[in-house]
């Protein structure tokens, strides 16, 4: 299992988990949901707000317009 934090929340992986590619989101130990990384979606029913956006792209899980540095 890896485990990373940012802005508050915690975002836990496991290696062989089922597709797609994904992380789980807690907050203060409360699940809030799974974000799907590949299709850059949540997979439950949760808002992305400006905290766990900010929180999703600084450990490089969501990819918005103009943070893809690939050109």
């Amino acid at each position: 299992m890896g485990v990373k934090r940012a802005g508050g929340y915690t975002f836990e992986s496991w290696v062989g988990d089922h597709p797609p590619l994904h992380v789980h989101i807690k907050r203060e130990g409360a699940f809030i949901g799974r974000w799907d990384i590949e299709n850059q979606r949540p997979m439950d029913d949760f808002l992305v707000g400006r905290r766990l956006r900010n929180a999703l792209r600084s450990l490089g899980y969501l990819v918005e317009n103009g943070d893809d540095e690939r050109t």
